[in-house]
């Protein structure tokens, strides 16, 4: 499937969703402006025991893009009262075998891709930055979080301990020592963020439910 971009506003945006998994019960799943509108919403929902205990773990990933001394960010995120506006620098979603987000903000383009490895608890996010005349630089802020699926952290504060080498961070939440979290970037260098919380996302389609749609979630900032 392929949506332009004069599919990507709010309202199209929001109503059409995405998913693919990982062959062990795992799965990642959004719409196609990258707003979560469900509490099943995420970039790694993963069976700690495959296939069953699915936990979210990673819900989604923030970018922002610095071109010259101009900062623009291309995430979209729900709140009760506000919506952030990344979707309007969003040029396509297409999917065949894996969903691409397509930005483009003056003459600068970045593709954004997700996939999961078949077999394990991993999810790969690909950037491809076409710069135009002026350099440069994505800024990526993984919001994560770990709780059952099916639940949700409301006015939750984690608990992060983070162990960093250079590109590679080794994240250990609220104390769930059994299951680490690993997080590698191919370039750049991870910068240690502590006690930020991303409060109260509003998950819309768990409002129609007839659920409560607000959870916290833990952000930690890569570069």
């Amino acid at each position: 499937m392929k949506f332009g971009k004069k599919q990507m506003n709010l309202e199209e945006g929001l109503k059409r969703e995405w998913i693919i998994t990982n062959g062990i019960g795992g799965f990642a799943s959004s719409t196609i402006i990258g707003c979560n509108t469900r509490k099943y919403h995420g970039l790694l929902i993963a069976p700690l025991t495959p296939p069953a205990r699915r936990f979210l773990i990673l819900s989604k990933i923030d970018e922002s893009i610095e071109i010259g001394s101009q900062k623009y960010n291309l995430y979209t995120n729900m709140g009760k009262s506000y919506i952030s506006e990344g979707y309007k620098f969003q040029e396509s979603f297409e999917k065949d075998y894996i969903p691409t987000f397509t930005y483009k903000i003056e003459d600068t383009t970045i593709q954004k891709q997700v996939c999961m490895e078949y077999g394990k608890n991993t999810v790969s996010i690909l950037y491809k930055i076409q710069n135009g005349r002026k350099q440069a630089k994505l800024t990526l802020a993984p919001i994560m979080n770990y709780r059952d699926f099916h639940r949700m952290n409301t006015d939750h504060n984690f608990y992060l301990k983070q162990e960093i080498k250079t590109r590679k961070v080794k994240i250990v939440i609220d104390d769930n020592r059994d299951v680490p979290i690993y997080i590698n970037a191919s370039e750049g260098n991870y910068i240690k963020h502590e006690n930020d919380t991303f409060k109260n996302m509003f998950y819309i389609e768990e409002e129609k439910r007839g659920f409560y749609p607000e959870e916290n979630h833990a952000v930690v900032r890569k570069i």
